[in-house]
């Protein structure tokens, strides 16, 4: 019997490096492979709103795009357009340079802000932004930050909220005059969860 080699399928054709912003744009916007539309998210030639389009399913290839930084400053007023969830994950990328975690603390969506506090990394004047945002939850959610320093973990363990002063009894590195105070917190929940979080373990 005569052997019949497999056929494997083709790749899908990528743009090509001069692709038109018209050819992109249809591209990002027809049942088309992820391969190609991460391509045409990491296109110089893309327009500004299909990347805004793109940006929620593909952050990394956008960020990765070699215009972006050339648009930010041409058409920022269009980026400011992007809808919450498409800041939101753009600012959950760890690489995202510190410009899109600015795009996310002013947006009028919450989403945008929560993408910025759950970052594994933040730096020392955006954990100070956090710690002082009206919004309790932002303030509960950078009281865990292994990177809080000192002085922001003393300011938050007298947060008004206690929710706040629950999340830094939560600490394992709290100096001594805060685990004092949290001891004398007026709220039971507080005092519990710091006497659980100190429960010593048994030995093996």
């Amino acid at each position: 019997m005569p052997v019949h080699e497999a056929v494997l399928p083709s790749a899908p054709a990528l743009p090509a490096p001069r692709a038109t912003a018209a050819e992109l744009t249809r591209l990002a916007r027809s049942a088309t492979p992820v391969p190609v539309l991460e391509a045409v998210a990491r296109h110089p030639n893309t327009p500004i709103e299909v990347l805004g389009e793109l940006a929620a399913r593909y952050p990394e290839a956008v960020l990765d795009n070699p215009a972006l930084p050339l648009l930010r400053l041409a058409q920022m007023g269009q980026i400011r357009t992007w809808s919450g969830l498409t800041v939101a994950r753009l600012a959950a990328v760890e690489a995202a340079p510190e410009w899109v975690q600015d795009l996310a603390m002013r947006h009028p969506e919450p989403q945008a802000r929560w993408a910025v506090a759950g970052r594994a990394r933040l730096s020392p004047e955006r954990l100070r932004q956090l710690a002082g945002r009206r919004e309790w939850q932002l303030r509960a959610a950078v009281a865990q930050h292994p990177d809080l320093p000192p002085e922001l973990i003393e300011r938050l363990s007298a947060d008004e909220e206690y929710s706040v002063r629950l999340s830094v009894s939560a600490r394992f590195d709290l100096p001594p005059e805060v685990l004092g105070q949290l001891r004398r917190d007026p709220h039971p929940l507080v005092r519990r969860r710091l006497q659980m979080t100190r429960v010593p373990r048994p030995a093996l």
